[in-house]
């Protein structure tokens, strides 16, 4: 599971988190919402271990700040804004197998439904890439880590439909027992992929709300078929 517990950050007299205690169970899809400066990317951010904060934030029993190797092997992590690197796509999808032990063919497959040709623009710059297919090889990389908790900002920001379309698919394949934790503005678009929506405002939990009764059942992934 994942655990806030006290978590408080500031950015000088600016508290972009104030006390967050949450805790997110296995299986749950949970949609973190709030306008702008409500502390939902903070949030995000302290959960993949991208800032030091005050209180506690757990992965399934490990601390983020103290045992990162342990706690975020449980974790992938698509951000909003892909990081402006240098290395050549083919490079960062090496990389990525090395370090998560996964095939390049795994992350061609999911770019693939994506409609992305990863051959076609492995020699291409990462920075170079158009933000769609930025988007897209964050999802891509995301998804084939298979991990047990994903964690995504604004995911389908560039994605043209179809993407959008295959991205979800591919969400709604995950295990039944792993975590979803994303993060939109566009509530009317993930709220058929959530079972639960957390709303922030200026740093705090304002609302937690389980919306599972007004949906019918997520599907089992087919690997639980």
């Amino acid at each position: 599971m994942i655990r806030f517990s006290q978590v408080t950050k500031r950015f000088g007299k600016v508290t972009a988190l104030d006390q967050v205690t949450l805790e997110v169970e296995p299986s749950q899809r949970l949609a973190l919402i709030g306008t702008n400066g409500s502390g939902k990317t903070t949030l995000l951010r302290a959960l993949c271990g991208l800032l030091r904060v005050e209180g506690r934030v757990e992965l399934y029993g490990h601390d983020v700040a103290r045992a990162p190797e342990l706690a975020l092997a449980h974790l992938a992590y698509m951000p909003q804004v892909a990081p402006p690197l240098d290395a050549p796509v083919r490079e960062l999808v090496r990389t990525f197998c090395a370090l998560r032990g996964r095939s390049p063919r795994d992350v061609a497959a999911r770019a693939a439904k994506l409609g992305l040709d990863l051959e076609a623009v492995a020699a291409t710059r990462t920075r170079d890439l158009s933000g769609g297919m930025k988007q897209k090889v964050l999802a891509a990389l995301a998804l084939a880590a298979e991990t047990k908790v994903l964690v995504c900002d604004e995911p389908t920001a560039n994605l043209d439909a179809r993407a959008r379309d295959a991205f979800f698919e591919m969400v709604a394949e995950r295990p039944p027992e792993s975590i979803l934790v994303v993060c939109s503005h566009r509530l009317d678009e993930v709220r058929h992929f959530v079972d639960r929506v957390v709303e922030m405002r200026d740093g705090r939990v304002q609302h937690d709300v389980a919306i599972w009764e007004t949906k019918e059942p997520r599907q089992p992934s087919r690997s639980a078929r």
